[in-house]
């Protein structure tokens, strides 16, 4: 599970603006980056396919998916390399289609009711 604040630290770290993890973020930055947090999780959840309350961390197996869209959500607005911003596109188009899967997935082993 992952919080928010460690969400938007590895998107950042993704984005170039941190070198690592356990780096701080300034906080103009950090707020930017909560908001493309929220930004992502509100879109997931209208879509039906946030597993999680906005409150919550996100599941370990949809943490690498969410981390890339919120950098995505800002990637235009961070000045990164084009080798960089290629990267990040197509992990994004990899991202919604690997959350679309994991929920996928999850509906097919949800038991059926027992009806008594």
């Amino acid at each position: 599970m992952a919080t928010a604040e460690q969400v938007r630290n590895r998107a950042a770290v993704m984005l170039g603006i941190l070198a690592e993890e356990g780096e701080t973020l300034p906080s103009y930055r950090a707020a930017d980056l909560d908001k493309s947090y929220t930004e992502v999780y509100a879109s997931l959840d209208t879509k039906g396919i946030a597993v999680w309350d906005s409150d919550e961390d996100v599941p370990d197996e949809y943490t690498p998916h969410v981390v890339t869209l919120v950098a995505r959500g800002r990637v235009d607005d961070y000045s990164v390399s084009n080798d960089r911003y290629s990267r990040i596109v197509a992990a994004a188009r990899e991202a919604k289609l690997e959350i679309r899967e994991l929920n996928r997935s999850d509906a097919l082993e949800t038991p059926k009711p027992e009806y008594f």
